[in-house]
């Protein structure tokens, strides 16, 4: 494998040695990366592959037919590595997200015709009831953990409403769809032990939902199938694991994550509650500029080509770096300030093409209500913490806070 208009084309940056101090704040690394090289090989979470940073070349990468997201055109060494072989094993390599066409396009027809952004709309009245009740409750002790108190309680209630998961339960998906994405050797030994419980639970539910349709996601995806359509159950419990995972692991710390950079820019704070009606933008700001979701899925080259001067060979991993490509001032005039009055234009965290994430509207709902009523009910809002002391877990895709202690006054 060679980089053609690269001088170091052997070099391999091991990102997984660079520790906590590139984990909590990535972009000097990775603009390094996207200035010298736009294409570079690197290890990333124990798998070895090429790391794309530019924004226009991200944006090839999503279009590009030789990449597929499917782990069977992986090699052996990849499908090896525990974060990997974790979501295959509990089938989500079957899911939409992951899966070429034409399978790719059978499944997308049925999850387009049961999850509209017009029902997502419609869930809008029980998302604000839920906002306003927890940061009713955070205000009146004065003191909030944001993801546990807020952020985490909202997307896991709105997404098991709407998959049609009982609520009760919560709190060990919480845990158990956590572990099977962490990539932190610390946890290894609790993965398997969280895949048994998702995988029996999911198989119950699915079950459960044939025998008697809800309304509900999955009844809709039962019911949406039909001939050539027809989802199996396996098929089934995959697409309800990926909504899970996608519905509240990434939108929780799209919050937690968003506010923090809110409090590190008290002027964008103060004019957001000055003018309310820039919320909308605000959250395609914060999409932009520290994005929850750090790189995207990875992908498996099927032919040779070249991508932003990097030889791809057949059989290589390439992922793109959503941190690194936000902040291309290629694309974006000075990307590392932040202005929830920037016009953002289209950004690459939900992907482009086929592969568009299902779940967008559900996010930027959810992000837009959490803030607007975070600032309608709180007078004042301050990190309870140094922020040189908020560090975040170790994730192959996405980046979550460990935790956001914050003051209120009403």
């Amino acid at each position: 494998m060679t980089v053609e208009s690269s001088p170091r084309e052997s070099e391999i940056l091991d990102l997984d040695l660079l520790g906590q101090e590139f984990i909590d704040n990535p972009y000097p690394v990775l603009a390094g990366v996207r200035e010298e090289d736009g294409v570079r090989r690197v290890v990333h979470h124990g798998v070895p592959g090429w790391l794309v940073t530019r924004y226009e070349d991200l944006q090839a990468m999503y279009a590009e037919p030789r990449l597929s997201m499917n782990t069977a055109n992986a090699p052996d060494h990849v499908r090896a590595v525990p974060w990997v072989a974790a979501a295959e094993a509990m089938g989500l390599g079957q899911c939409l997200a992951v899966v070429d066409p034409p399978e790719h396009t059978r499944l997308r027809r049925v999850a387009q015709g049961a999850f509209t952004p017009r029902q997502v709309e419609r869930l809008r009245p029980q998302a604000l009831a839920i906002a306003e009740r927890l940061v009713g409750e955070a205000t009146a002790r004065g003191r909030a953990d944001i993801l546990p108190d807020l952020s985490l309680p909202l997307t896991i209630e709105m997404i098991m409403r709407l998959i049609g998961v009982p609520i009760t339960d919560s709190g060990q998906f919480a845990r158990s769809t956590y572990l099977l994405l962490s990539s932190d050797p610390a946890e290894a030994e609790l993965v398997p032990g969280a895949m048994a419980w998702l995988s029996g639970y999911i198989a119950e539910l699915v079950a459960e939902k044939q025998a008697r349709a809800g309304d509900d996601l999955l009844s809709a995806f039962i019911a949406e199938g039909r001939g050539d359509d027809r989802l199996d159950a396996t098929e089934l419990a995959a697409m309800t694991l990926m909504l899970l995972v996608g519905g509240f692991n990434t939108v929780s710390s799209l919050i937690a994550g968003g506010l923090l950079t809110l409090l590190k820019h008290p002027d964008q704070l103060a004019l957001l509650r000055a003018e309310p009606e820039l919320i909308p933008g605000a959250v395609e700001e914060i999409l932009r500029y520290d994005t929850t979701l750090a790189s995207s899925l990875i992908r498996f080259a099927t032919e040779d080509f070249t991508l932003g001067g990097a030889r791809i060979r057949r059989g290589d991993v390439v992922m793109g770096s959503i941190l690194a490509a936000h902040r291309d001032p290629r694309r974006f005039t000075d990307p590392d300030v932040f202005d929830v009055r920037r016009k953002v234009g289209p950004h690459l965290v939900f992907a482009r093409g086929i592969h568009y994430c299902l779940g967008a509207p559900l996010a930027r709902m959810e992000a837009q209500i959490a803030f607007a009523v975070l600032l309608e009910q709180c007078g004042d809002i301050r990190l309870a913490v140094p922020a040189d002391q908020l560090h975040w877990r170790v994730m192959p895709t996405v980046r979550v806070l460990q935790s956001l202690p914050v003051t209120l006054r009403p």
